[in-house]
């Protein structure tokens, strides 16, 4: 919830912020490589639950964690001219390194892992030569994913993992930067399914054997539903 109030706030300030652009400067806009960490958060509908509550009883969660590494570029588009400020670009993420983690009662922990690359249209609005802000759309090709429960018992010392992967997958993405000077603050919402399976051929399941659709009404597929909220800073040069 918090999340999307704070990307509804971000939002209307980009769409207000043009007429302010309209300065005295009016140069070209520079490429900007770029190297940003954050928060990565799965969302509550995450596996095809209905809400918060259905997730941390179907999975017996006790809470969510997650982080991200992305090196990219946006590369803008000079030529087309929008006005003063304003412009068109390419925002390509060459990396994107993604993991989410909810904390199971006991001593279970459930990782998700998503290793792919991400590219797409910006749309840039420069306050001065300093600030700026961007909103981007992405296609987000996911090289490889992967799911696995580690199953620790300190009583009987077993450690086992069930492992679940999947290759060159797409999923998407949107979100907003704001650029300080060099220094890059992002919000970004992760969607789609993938489908993943273990060495079995047998694919991940996360309701199974005992699926109620009440909980979980999206669970009627092979492809599992896994997005996210992503929170970020970083430098750019």
């Amino acid at each position: 919830m918090i999340m999307k109030k704070l990307a509804i706030i971000l939002f209307s300030v980009v769409l207000s912020l043009p007429v302010y652009s309209q300065d005295d400067w009016d140069i070209d806009l520079k490429n900007k490589f770029y190297v940003r960490v954050g928060l990565a958060t799965p969302t509550w509908t995450y596996f095809g639950y209905k809400n918060e509550a259905a997730l941390k009883a179907g999975l017996d969660a006790e809470s969510r964690i997650g982080g991200i590494l992305e090196i990219g570029k946006i590369y803008m588009l000079n030529s087309i001219d929008l006005g003063k400020g304003l412009r068109f670009g390419i925002n390509a993420d060459f990396i994107s390194i993604k993991s989410h983690v909810f904390n199971l009662s006991g001593s279970d922990n459930l990782y998700s892992g998503f290793a792919g690359s991400k590219i797409g249209p910006s749309f840039t609005i420069a306050i001065n030569k300093a600030i700026a802000f961007d909103v981007f759309a992405k296609i987000n090709p996911v090289w490889a994913a992967a799911v696995y429960e580690n199953n620790q018992s300190i009583i009987t010392g077993i450690n086992d993992l069930d492992v679940y992967y999947g290759y060159v997958q797409m999923m998407y993405s949107f979100g907003l930067n704001v650029k300080l000077s060099f220094i890059m603050l992002g919000i970004e919402y992760d969607l789609g399914s993938l489908k993943l399976k273990n060495s079995d051929g047998e694919y991940w399941d996360p309701t199974m054997p005992d699926w109620d659709p009440e909980l979980n009404p999206q669970m009627t597929t092979s492809k599992i539903p896994m997005n996210g909220f992503n929170i970020t800073i970083g430098v750019t040069f």
